[in-house]
């Protein structure tokens, strides 16, 4: 991996205080080519300066929607190092997401080296400790000119990243409030298992409609019997019931493998002791069993929903303990002020 020649101009640095989820620049992204007619298909990868990349108006991915993509974080800890959260498991995703879509498999030791090398260059966009976190966004794009639909040879790996703080405004102190659809996020035995870009385009239509109406996001039923709760528009459910049994939609072909549920799962199971079950989830149980309902990703991390909004009748979620129990270890294993008895961090500095 090299970076390319010629100078850089060093963008500037965001207001720390007044961080969002939102893009900044940054000095390096990086890229790799791939094609399937070669052995290896892919290249070493470079470091560049960031800058607009050249397709061909062609390109596959533009017509078809072939491309993937992830999110992880790094974050700052306050003894001086920088750690990223679960790059392997992100590179796995990756990889799961790529032989949905038709496309080659990017090698997982190529992600995480890249991924740690991104945010080693990126250093000083590294927010300070309690200002937010460097989130990274690995890409991988078809982008052999094509018209037809089919398999394409050419494809592209992009990396950037930068920094962010909450990815709700004034981050949603009292949780988010949701209107529950009962339609499905995803088509049935369709991509909902990948990190593709086509799950989420039709959503930004159907999340606007209600978010002008007052609400933070809205939350899917199952698309084959409007009974189950799936997801919301960017993140996984959890449901804790009155009798302290924590629950979570099972993973299936409308259910993304979340890192951040995975986490959870864990830290509630093995370090905190609570029950957790990965089962089909009701919105009839929801209403009538929840004492607490939060959801997790990683740009939500774990965020509490207040309450939800089914056939016009709103059910509150006053009770936070649980959210706040795992997401004090989980964060704490994030920024380094707790041990990783889970191997989960890799140091970047």
């Amino acid at each position: 991996m090299t970076a390319t020649a010629g100078s850089l101009m060093q963008k500037s640095l965001p207001n720390w205080d007044n961080l969002s989820f939102a893009f900044t620049e940054t000095d390096f992204m990086y890229r790799s080519y791939g094609d399937k007619r070669n052995v290896p298909i892919w290249d070493r990868g470079e470091f560049a300066p960031l800058a607009d990349i050249k397709v061909s108006p062609a390109a596959a991915f533009m017509s078809y929607g072939l491309g993937i993509f992830e999110g992880l974080k790094a974050q700052r800890s306050a003894d001086g190092r920088i750690l990223l959260f679960r790059p392997d498991k992100n590179a796995e995703r990756f990889k799961r997401s790529a032989v949905r879509l038709s496309l080659p498999e990017f090698p997982a030791h190529q992600f995480v080296e890249a991924c740690v090398e991104m945010v080693r260059r990126n250093e000083r966009f590294v927010p300070p400790v309690g200002k937010g976190s460097f989130y990274l966004r690995p890409l991988e794009l078809a982008v052999e000119p094509k018209l037809g639909l089919g398999p394409s040879n050419l494809f592209l790996v992009l990396i950037y990243g930068c920094p962010v703080g909450s990815y709700f405004t004034g981050g949603a102190p009292k949780g988010v409030r949701l209107q529950v659809l009962e339609q499905g996020r995803v088509a049935p035995g369709g991509t909902g298992y990948a990190k593709c870009m086509s799950n989420y385009a039709g959503g930004i239509y159907v999340a606007s409609q209600w978010k002008e109406k007052g609400f933070d996001d809205v939350l899917y039923l199952d698309a084959r019997h409007l009974k189950y709760v799936t997801e919301t528009s960017g993140s996984n459910v959890f449901l804790k019931r009155k009798d302290g049994v924590i629950v979570t939609p099972s993973l299936d072909d409308q259910i993304l493998p979340g890192v951040t549920r995975d986490s959870t799962i864990q830290v509630a199971r093995s370090l905190l002791g609570m029950k957790v079950e990965e089962r089909p989830l009701a919105i009839d149980e929801v209403i009538e069993e929840g004492e607490e309902l939060f959801c997790t990703g990683t740009a939500w991390t774990l965020q509490s929903v207040r309450e939800i909004v089914h056939h016009g009748i709103t059910v509150k979620f006053p009770v936070e303990d649980a959210r706040k129990a795992i997401l004090d270890v989980v964060r704490g294993i994030q920024t380094g002020s707790r041990e990783d008895t889970f191997g989960w961090t890799v140091k970047v500095r």
